[in-house]
């Protein structure tokens, strides 16, 4: 039996689902918000890709909905409350007065746009923020306030969050992977000093 078309067939099919996603990311906000209930907007278009329904993104509206229907062939006709509230064109800056340094907000940025550590002032910088809220929640004297901005302000951090916010997801995995091997490594030299002194 001749493989050869059905693998030409498979790879045709893989290629044109590439094609779709690249698409689908591209219709949407860039926020890396997670209010579609999957962590950035890279997982998102994969998502829909496979079936997922196309009315989560809440931040890019109306105007996204239909490029994603138009990309998708499919007619959803609303947006889905439940992966609300929207995001309107804004950043997020920290009151300085109010800051206490306790770096909580860091982690949760999508894009690393948080200047600081622990114990010192932080910053937000305004060049990367895509205005997703993640860091307001885990601030424990509510130092982190939204500024609504002209969409021309929202384009250079949208059209770069991708990048920055792989880059962030690689370095923490990265960092969990040597976290594991450091601890795996502790444990053996534990275990052979505890058999040398008995």
């Amino acid at each position: 039996m001749d493989t050869q078309p059905q693998t030409q067939l498979f790879t045709n099919v893989l290629a044109s689902n590439q094609i779709k996603i690249k698409e689908l990311h591209d219709a949407l906000p860039q926020l890396q918000c997670g209010r579609c209930d999957t962590p950035g907007c890279m997982e998102y278009a994969e998502e829909m890709a496979n079936g997922a329904p196309n009315n989560r993104c809440l931040p890019g509206g109306t105007k996204t909905l239909k490029k994603l229907n138009q990309i998708l062939s499919r007619d959803t006709k609303s947006l889905d409350d439940n992966f609300g509230p929207t995001i309107n064109e804004q950043i997020l800056f920290i009151d300085e007065d109010v800051c206490i340094g306790c770096a909580k907000c860091i982690p949760k940025c999508p894009v690393d746009a948080i200047i600081g550590a622990p114990n010192k002032l932080h910053q937000i910088d305004s060049t990367t923020c895509t205005g997703c809220e993640l860091c307001v929640e885990p601030c424990p004297v509510d130092c982190i306030h939204v500024k609504e901005v002209a969409i021309e302000a929202t384009i250079k951090p949208r059209a770069t969050s991708q990048e920055r916010y792989n880059a962030k997801r690689q370095r923490t995995k990265n960092s969990k992977k040597k976290l594991t091997l450091d601890t795996e490594k502790n444990l053996a030299i534990a275990n052979l000093y505890k058999n040398l002194t008995h």
